[in-house]
């Protein structure tokens, strides 16, 4: 039977799907303690029964109050859910600044990452590998490190990294329930044409989100390569300290079944309840499949895309 879901507010969106989660960064340790537009995140977080949130960076910010680190020592959600991953931030918090390469790693110390079952940290301490298991959904969640100093791009997201990021992919048999995500801080934003052709060409045929940070400004880029299957490539913003007009907001990501595809949608914290935004912060990507631009409007349906399908991105 196809199950067919109006979408008039994002709260259809946390019906339809089979389950979400969240994406965040470069929030420089506020909490919500001390932000409002974090306390929205968390509250709206809750409210939408996230299944686990992903970080992308500058959690920590030195010469600041960080109550973020109390946060996720007291609310026991945040601290089994939460993946965060290593930069700039977090190098400077805990070591001798942005350039101590792997000096953030506490971070993970902090919550137990490497404690999980479903995780695997690199012996660097910075860098892992996370299955989380959800639904029947296997989210596959490669965290690299990749902070925004030294400058030059080769000492900063280093070989070994990019190498291991090929070769973790390279061992996940990829299936229809199997969202694969690769995500670095980065110092320009995007990381992606910082790889060899041979590690392009495995990253962008097999992961289905790219997610960068630092910049503080949602954006995406088109995929360098067309192929059957090619990645969502986004930044994903800040939701305390967005840059210029930018808007302060969050990533939430809807996993919707027959087929399996995944609706991205940037979600502005600015404002006092969790709405759709508008159509340039939102996309659908079809899990082994293109990107597809949408607008919310008409259904969602078990039986193909959500809303009016505008056109293949890539």
């Amino acid at each position: 039977m196809i199950q067919i879901y109006s979408v008039e507010s994002i709260a259809d969106l946390d019906t339809a799907a089979v389950f979400s989660f969240a994406v965040m960064s470069d929030h420089k340790g506020e909490s919500p303690k001390n932000n409002l537009r974090f306390r929205r995140m968390v509250e709206w977080i809750k409210d939408s029964r996230d299944h686990f949130v992903i970080g992308l960076g500058d959690h920590l910010k030195k010469g600041r109050e960080n109550d973020f680190l109390s946060f996720l020592t007291m609310n026991t959600w945040w601290h089994d859910n939460f993946y965060p991953n290593v930069a700039d931030g977090e190098n400077e918090f805990y070591g001798s600044g942005q350039g101590d390469w792997g000096a953030g790693a506490p971070i993970l110390e902090h919550i137990g990452v490497g404690r999980r079952e479903n995780v695997n940290v690199r012996d660097n301490g910075c860098e892992y590998y996370a299955t989380i298991r959800v639904k029947g959904y296997t989210v596959h969640l490669i965290q690299l490190h990749f902070s925004d100093n030294p400058p030059a791009p080769a000492k900063a997201f280093r070989e070994d990294s990019r190498e291991y990021l090929k070769n973790t992919l390279e061992l996940i048999d990829k299936g229809p329930k199997d969202i694969i995500i690769a995500a670095a801080h980065s110092r320009t934003g995007f990381w992606h044409d910082l790889l060899t052709p041979k590690q392009q060409h495995v990253v962008l045929s097999k992961c289905d989100l790219l997610l960068s940070g630092t910049t503080h400004r949602w954006e995406r880029r088109s995929c360098p390569q067309q192929t059957a299957n090619h990645p969502l490539i986004i930044n994903t913003g800040s939701v305390t300290f967005a840059a210029g007009t930018n808007p302060c907001g969050f990533v939430q990501v809807h996993v919707l079944s027959h087929p399996s595809r995944l609706v991205v949608s940037y979600v502005h914290v600015d404002k006092s309840e969790r709405k759709l935004p508008p159509n340039e912060y939102t996309y659908l990507k079809l899990i082994g499949g293109p990107v597809i631009n949408i607008r919310f409007q008409g259904t969602v349906s078990d039986a193909g895309p959500i809303g009016q399908q505008i056109q293949p991105g890539h």
